[in-house]
């Protein structure tokens, strides 16, 4: 009897599952894919324009507030007088100076000194005598007497709004007639809590 049964069917293979993509090919944090770098829009740069604007506005506040802070002068200096004394070989030098107090506090002296500049380019140093010292050259020394006034001297101070004129002496390491030759001579005071202050005294040329 022949046989009408159908053959039987082949059995489907079944489905290949898709490739695992190795550990080597996905990206992570620190190796990102330079085509991702470049095509992705979340890679790219902020726009330049509002960057540049950002610093401008930057360096307008900063320089706003340097100006704004700025120190103020706390006292104006003048040199009224200089006068010199020969002391064999060396100089004693009286300088009176007046100072104007522009400030709402008062003015502590903490140190004065002097600087004599030569022509040549010499420069020589000293810090003003004491109060209890100043009075013994201006005795010493007569000649000092023409720029007497109160002492200009450290732990001195200046009331607030207000004017004093001072003499501070100095002595210097050379001849009264080098001394008069001099290119400039320089005095600086030191404040406590304020700036300090300096004024130079250029004599008049020679005819």
């Amino acid at each position: 009897m022949p046989d009408n049964a159908p053959p039987n069917p082949t059995p489907d293979k079944p489905a290949q599952a898709a490739p695992r993509p190795s550990p080597a090919s996905q990206p992570n944090a620190g190796h990102i894919p330079i085509t991702e770098e470049l095509d992705s829009a979340k890679w790219t740069l902020p726009p330049i324009l509002p960057l540049l604007a950002g610093l401008a506005l930057v360096a307008v506040v900063l320089a706003v507030v340097l100006t704004t802070t700025k120190a103020k002068p706390s006292a104006s200096l003048k040199i009224n007088k200089v006068v010199s004394a020969d002391q064999q070989g060396n100089t004693m030098v009286a300088v009176q100076v007046k100072v104007d107090n522009q400030v709402e506090t008062p003015l502590w002296i903490q140190n004065i000194n002097a600087e004599l500049e030569m022509p040549d380019g010499r420069k020589y140093r000293d810090r003003a005598a004491t109060s209890v010292d100043a009075p013994r050259y201006m005795e010493a020394f007569p000649a000092l007497e023409e720029a007497r006034a109160d002492w200009l001297h450290e732990e001195l101070k200046i009331p607030s709004k207000t004017s004093y004129t001072g003499t501070a002496i100095f002595s210097f390491p050379v001849s009264k007639v080098t001394f008069d030759g001099r290119k400039a001579i320089s005095l600086r005071i030191e404040m406590y809590d304020h700036p300090s202050m300096v004024v130079v005294e250029t004599p008049p040329a020679k005819p």
